[in-house]
């Protein structure tokens, strides 16, 4: 009888037992759905990654933001990759239209953003950068040549022009500069060659005059050498002036004509003079500065007026 009575207990116990089995089973399922939910998202998020990569890495940078712009739930490397793609689009679109204030602003930012570390990104962007450094030299050598040729230092413009076309053309805008500067070397042709024959025609009148009449001559080459004397003294005249203005001289005079307190560490050297003005580089010894470029001035000095232009580093223009 007292056996009978245990029996029912029993059964109890048991159902417990297995309904606690059951529960448990149910957790381990449902542990195990989340840890493969979590393992196919971020398989997911490295497969979009790498294609993004292989697309930044064909400068299929269009292609790659629409690639991450594709994913519903970007996790951070996803959404920094976009963002510094953003960055990169704008320098480079601002770079192609040859704006380089624009350029400036937009490349400040490009560099400035570290958040990511993606790699393909990384040496997409050092490769914009030296794109845009050669872009700024060769619009640097272009203005050059063309102010230059405005006043007949024919010297000085040849001499960017070779410059220029020294620029390998890694980027349209020099590729475009480089056939603009074509029409300033046909002028400088041009004027050269009416130049000879300015001086032929001039060779043959003298002749002539000779052969018709010997007073005429002698007019002629009494005025011919008065007129070559008075070009020599004129020119050794200029040329003792030019020459009595010492490496020293010349930038005493330019820092007090530049209205610029400069700091005693900073360098000064010329790196071009032609007849009407001197071109000075001013070498800023700031350790704080990001770049090479934000280490140097360029100045042209006119010791004739006493004027000082500044070239702006983002046109190449001075003023």
């Amino acid at each position: 009888m007292k056996q009978a009575q245990r029996s029912p207990l029993g059964l109890i116990i048991v159902m417990l037992l297995g309904l606690m089995t059951l529960s448990g089973c149910a957790k381990f399922t449902g542990g195990s759905v989340e840890s493969s939910s979590a393992s196919t998202t971020t398989s997911s998020t490295t497969a979009v990654l790498t294609k993004a990569d292989q697309q930044i890495s064909h400068s299929k940078m269009t292609a790659a933001q629409k690639t991450l712009a594709a994913v519903k739930h970007p996790d951070a490397d996803v959404r920094n990759l976009a963002t510094g793609l953003d960055y990169y689009q704008k320098a480079a679109d601002a770079l192609a239209k040859n704006q380089l204030s624009s350029a400036k602003v937009a490349f400040d930012t490009l560099e400035n953003y570290q958040v990511t570390a993606d790699t393909s990104f990384l040496k997409a962007r050092a490769t914009l950068h030296h794109q845009y450094q050669q872009v700024k030299l060769a619009n640097s050598y272009f203005n050059s040549a063309r102010d230059d040729l405005s006043v007949h230092e024919l010297v000085a413009a040849k001499t960017a022009i070779d410059k220029l076309d020294q620029i390998a053309p890694i980027h349209p805008v020099i590729k475009q500069l480089q056939q603009k500067s074509l029409a300033m070397k046909q002028a400088i042709m041009n004027y050269e060659a009416s130049q000879s024959t300015s001086s032929g025609s001039d060779s043959s009148t003298v002749v002539s005059s000779s052969s018709s009449s010997d007073a005429s001559a002698a007019s002629s080459v009494t005025s011919s050498n008065s007129t070559s004397s008075a070009t020599s003294t004129s020119s050794a005249n200029s040329a003792t002036s030019s020459s009595t203005l010492t490496t020293q001289d010349v930038l005493k005079d330019f820092q007090s004509a530049a209205g610029v307190s400069f700091a005693k560490t900073d360098q000064f050297n010329i790196v071009k003079q032609t007849k009407t003005y001197y071109e000075i580089d001013v070498l800023h010894d700031n350790d704080q500065a990001e770049t090479a470029s934000n280490l140097t001035d360029v100045y042209r000095y006119y010791p004739d007026s006493g004027q000082v232009t500044k070239q702006d580093s983002a046109s190449g223009d001075f003023k």
